[in-house]
């Protein structure tokens, strides 16, 4: 019997582009570590009230030592759209990484999902906020 190497905590995100280093990678346990923000609201996507938690857009980019530059974010499935850094709060939108407290796989959009409160503001119910909304997110650019 052949014994397989202790496999490293998967990847889930690459923040790259004009960030220190020139890339920055994230396991579930590194997005974890990051400050917490947790809401419930509904989705366009979703039936009923979900709580979503994760770390805020803002502070992955703050951790991974991003420059001040629009995103471009990136699907599993290739989607990509491009994100003005202007739409990037304190607050929201949030990568989320739990759905009711649990982690949530691919089929349920997961790992990692752009999630804004919609629910509260109007402003967050926007065809570009919901194009922003990238579910599967494996990569940010920073530019």
């Amino acid at each position: 019997m052949v014994s397989l190497p202790l496999r490293a905590e998967t990847i889930l995100l690459t923040v790259s582009g004009a960030v220190e280093g020139g890339m920055q990678t994230y396991d579930d346990a590194a997005l974890l570590a990051l400050p917490q923000i947790e809401f419930e609201t509904e989705t366009i996507w979703t039936e009923g009230v979900q709580r979503f938690s994760g770390p805020s857009l803002a502070a992955v980019l703050e951790a991974a030592g991003a420059g001040p530059g629009d995103l471009t974010l990136r699907a599993i499935n290739d989607y990509t759209v491009d994100m003005p850094r202007a739409v990037v709060e304190a607050g929201a939108p949030i990568v989320a990484n739990r759905i009711g407290g649990e982690p949530f796989s691919r089929r349920d959009k997961g790992p990692l999902w752009i999630v804004f409160p919609y629910d509260a503001d109007p402003r967050f119910r926007s065809e570009s906020v919901y194009a922003y909304s990238v579910w599967q997110l494996t990569d940010i650019t920073v530019g």
